[in-house]
């Protein structure tokens, strides 16, 4: 019997930009909440939130494809 994958799982794309709207909307409260929220300050945000997320999705890209890998070199040796 096959697992069930999650949504998340079927659908990678929904989690990253689930994760970039919440990483970016944490990091304005943080700057509103010091006083710091400016013009500029939405920007360096965006910025942030972009590389924080970038890394993300290439760590997550990374795992899945080992995965995958690893699940084909496991059943190729269990054939033999």
């Amino acid at each position: 019997m096959e697992k069930k994958k999650s949504f998340f799982e079927r659908h990678p794309y929904v989690c990253y930009a689930l994760y970039a709207g919440l990483l970016f909307a944490f990091n304005l409260f943080l700057r509103w909440w010091s006083g710091e929220l400016d013009a500029d300050e939405y920007l360096m945000s965006a910025i942030n939130t972009l590389i924080l997320t970038a890394g993300f999705v290439w760590g997550d890209r990374y795992r899945r494809k080992n995965l995958a890998n690893k699940k084909k070199i496991d059943e190729l040796l269990n054939n033999k």
